[in-house]
């Protein structure tokens, strides 16, 4: 697979790239907004201490970087649009690592909000750009494995190197030490990015200047993404929150150790790499692929219910489950737009996923906040019973949704419902 495409951002002559360094590129983007999401977690201790900080502004850290994430999905798909995916992938690399630096640099809450919430945004530019081009660099085959790959390798990844690591690292040289050296990282990546993209001849529409109110409007209005999306609240929105808050609550709740509490979030996440290229592979192979959706996000409603009435050891099996099954369903959501090409142009790709993650994004930005008022009221039982209530409702969004892969009726065309018609594996051999 190798193609010529356009120069880079130093001002290079366009040299042949495989589709495999591009998606290897996307992996390493997707693995630092998750190290600079998760980096900043080890410290929120000790930023208690030193800024004086209540549990409610420690969860409102973690809501920001979710809110900027979530209310930027949408544009950046018309970023994607108008710009193309790779200058919008490359800034959004540039932004969250920037976000991390500020908060080493800040002397102030104020800032550390401002800065989570600009990562948040950061992250969303990466998210619209290296889905698609996963996707349209992936062979027809392997559509959703790619993006198992993206999510599981690239952000489960470096969100666990970020929660565990960066915890070590701290301890040795401190909370701001430690946040340059995740900025740093960053930033190398963003560069290797802006040198190794590279778009697919003949996909001129993934360079830019095609943004179309008309065909946004059309693209907004689709039953069958707001249901993806309102069903990606119980599993994409919980499982990002638990994910932050469980650890705290294993600690304060179950007496764990703070090494022990780390180890437990590390191993949530360690046990979404697997999930998720599981996820991609059923997702690939499934003969519904609606089923790909609903059954890991019901799945994830019971397992909340569960979280109040788990014994230490249970405690560990549950949420390592909730890793599971969160990144199974990620995959196929984060390329789902993919399923519903008479829908979906390659152009509007972006924009699409950016309603369905936005939409998901409301239950990570929301269920921290459910949490905690759930504590308030009664106790943390009841935030978790109260996050998987409204997890359940969700669900049933998947009844908006129509299904793509309809068995074939004999004496009707056949045609491809799983991917776009046009893809980098349509033009270019391996």
């Amino acid at each position: 697979m190798k193609t010529d495409t356009t120069t880079n951002v130093f001002g290079a002559p366009p040299k042949r790239r495989t589709g495999g360094i591009v998606i290897t590129v996307s992996t390493l983007l997707a693995f630092s907004y998750g190290l600079q999401m998760y980096a900043v977690v080890p410290a929120y201790s000790r930023l208690t201490t030193e800024f004086g900080l209540s549990y409610s502004q420690v969860g409102l850290m973690v809501s920001l970087w979710f809110l900027g994430y979530a209310i930027a999905h949408i544009p950046a798909g018309f970023a994607a649009a108008a710009w193309g995916l790779k200058k919008v992938a490359v800034w959004g690399g540039f932004i969250t690592a920037a976000s991390s630096a500020l908060i080493a640099l800040s002397s102030s809450y104020g800032l550390m909000l401002s800065a989570r919430f600009m990562g948040g945004v950061g992250m969303s530019l990466i998210v619209a750009s290296i889905f698609p081009l996963g996707s349209y660099w992936a062979k027809p085959e392997n559509g959703k494995l790619v993006a198992g790959i993206l999510n599981g390798l690239g952000l489960t990844g470096g969100s666990a190197i970020g929660l565990y690591v960066w915890t070590f690292l701290m301890e040795s040289y401190g909370w701001r030490a430690s946040l340059w050296m995740a900025a740093g990282v960053g930033l190398v990546i963003a560069l290797a990015g802006a040198a190794l993209i590279q778009i697919p001849r003949n996909m001129d529409e993934l360079e830019g200047d095609e943004f179309s109110w008309s065909s946004t409007v059309k693209l907004l209005k689709s039953k069958t993404l707001w249901g993806i999306g309102i069903v990606s609240v119980a599993a994409y929105g919980a499982f990002f929150t638990v994910s932050q808050l469980a650890p705290g609550y294993a600690e304060t709740e179950h007496g764990f150790s703070s090494s022990n509490a780390s180890l437990l979030g590390l191993v949530m996440l360690l046990i979404g790499i697997p999930g998720s290229i599981l996820g991609g592979i059923w997702a690939d192979r499934a003969k519904k692929f609606l089923s790909t959706l609903w059954i890991p996000a019901a799945l994830i409603v019971v397992l909340l219910v569960l979280i109040p009435v788990a014994n230490n050891i249970l405690l560990w099996v549950i949420l390592s489950a909730i890793g599971l099954f969160g990144m199974m369903y990620l995959s196929p959501a984060s390329v789902s737009p993919s399923e519903y090409p008479e829908q979906v142009s390659s152009k509007d790709f972006a924009t699409a996923l950016g309603l369905v993650l936005t939409l998901g994004n409301l239950g990570a930005v929301v269920f921290p906040y459910v949490y905690t008022l759930g504590a308030q009221l009664g106790s943390s039982d009841l935030g978790w019973w109260m996050i998987a209530g409204l997890s359940a409702l969700s669900v049933l969004g998947i009844h908006m949704a129509r299904e793509p892969r309809v068995p074939h009726v004999e004496g009707q065309p056949v045609t491809d419902p799983v991917r776009p018609k046009i893809t980098a594996a349509s033009h270019y051999q391996v």
